[in-house]
């Protein structure tokens, strides 16, 4: 596609499912905000969430005249598509590979999630990495304050990422 994707995280149900290797060699203190979300609707139970980085279209959605980068915004959105689709081949083929589970078929559409939604953060007493609810109506220490609270046992992870719809961007 010619731009830098990867997918960092793979959730269901409330449960992490997949986590990227880049994600690994973070430091646990650091809040990765630039990530994008996918919801992928299925045919029964909740949807599967996919969250990806990708610099030059992070740009392109949160920075005033970004979509310039990519040819304005019907090539951004043509470009979102695509990478949508792209992540959904590789969330069947992930599932498939190291769960034994088959999503090919349960999998109906997609749809995308805007940026400044979701923070990926470390959370301890799990040993896991987290895409957290964090949206532009919050403060700026929302994802610390959540891992926080899921770290101390005071809310359960499934509280604080999305589980049946997509994050709230607001």
């Amino acid at each position: 596609m010619g731009h830098d994707l990867e997918v960092v995280s793979i959730t269901r149900g409330g449960r992490i499912l997949f986590t990227g290797e880049a994600v690994r060699r973070f430091p646990k203190d650091h809040f990765e905000g630039k990530i994008m979300e996918v919801a992928f609707v299925c045919k029964s139970g909740s949807p599967y969430f996919a969250y990806y980085t990708c610099p030059d279209y992070y740009f392109a959605v949160a920075a005033p005249g970004g979509s310039a980068s990519f040819g304005g915004p019907f090539e951004t959105e043509k470009f979102r598509s695509a990478v949508s689709q792209a992540i959904g081949v590789f969330l069947v083929k992930c599932l498939r590979d190291t769960l034994k589970v088959d999503a090919s078929r349960e999998i109906v559409s997609f749809s995308h999630n805007r940026a400044h939604t979701n923070v990926l953060a470390y959370i301890s007493s799990m040993g896991i990495w987290a895409p957290i609810q964090h949206n532009d109506a919050e403060g700026d220490d929302a994802s610390e304050r959540k891992a926080a609270a899921v770290d101390s046992g005071r809310v359960k992870l499934s509280d604080v990422i999305a589980v049946d719809e997509l994050s709230p961007s607001a």
